[in-house]
């Protein structure tokens, strides 16, 4: 077999929208500044392309993966204040392709998260955070338990999200022990990827540690 031969690549991440075409924008691409996030029916999901070169992050705001050139067919995915998930093929040499370790694959963002809570519903997530808060949950967080203690978590990576994870009784003493704005990695399972009243993912703490 050529060592030239290519293999197709799949990518899915999400670029800034101001970065997408005029035709974009009046196929109802719009910042969203309620904080909502909605994915398009699979039946009708819009193609764009970049209006100049644009950057692909893994979240928004967060770390860099490609760069897209006018020309390239994005697929839409779901928005998220001002960013758009997008879907994106094309073809890389195979030689410089490796394997990719399923136990380092990525987590999903807090982003993902929010924009399919159904989908990510007891998903495994491992996420760096900074810890903000040591809090136990009010009546307004109605889909935690009364009383119920979590860490008030900030990223996870570099990106600018909030997350409740609630932590069981088992690992109380860890994590009052954290000193704030430390930076921690926890494994935790997806709750409830939009909470009730403000949206804030709501994940179950399996372990912490200190980075």
């Amino acid at each position: 077999m050529l060592k030239s031969l290519s293999a197709v690549i799949v990518g899915a991440a999400f670029v800034s929208a101001a970065l997408i075409a005029r035709d974009a924008r009046e196929s109802r691409i719009t910042r969203n500044d309620s904080a909502s996030s909605t994915a398009p029916p699979a039946q009708n999901m819009t193609l764009l392309t970049p209006s100049a070169a644009a950057t692909m992050h893994d979240a928004p705001r967060g770390r860099e993966l490609a760069r897209l050139s006018p020309g390239a067919t994005l697929t839409t995915l779901a928005h998220e204040r001002g960013w758009v998930r997008v879907r994106v093929e094309g073809w890389v040499n195979e030689d410089q392709l490796v394997p990719l370790d399923s136990s380092l694959r990525m987590s999903p963002s807090a982003a993902d998260v929010r924009a399919d809570p159904a989908g990510m519903k007891g998903r495994l997530v491992r996420w760096e955070v900074e810890f903000i808060s040591w809090q136990r949950a009010d009546p307004l967080r109605r889909d935690m338990k009364p009383e119920e203690w979590y860490i008030l978590a900030r990223g996870p990576g570099a990106e600018n999200a909030i997350s409740y994870l609630v932590v069981p009784e088992n690992l109380r003493g860890a994590a009052e022990s954290i000193t704030p704005l430390s930076r921690i990695v926890v494994t935790a399972r997806v709750r409830v990827g939009r909470s009730t009243p403000v949206g804030v993912p709501i994940l179950d703490v399996e372990s912490i540690s200190r980075r």
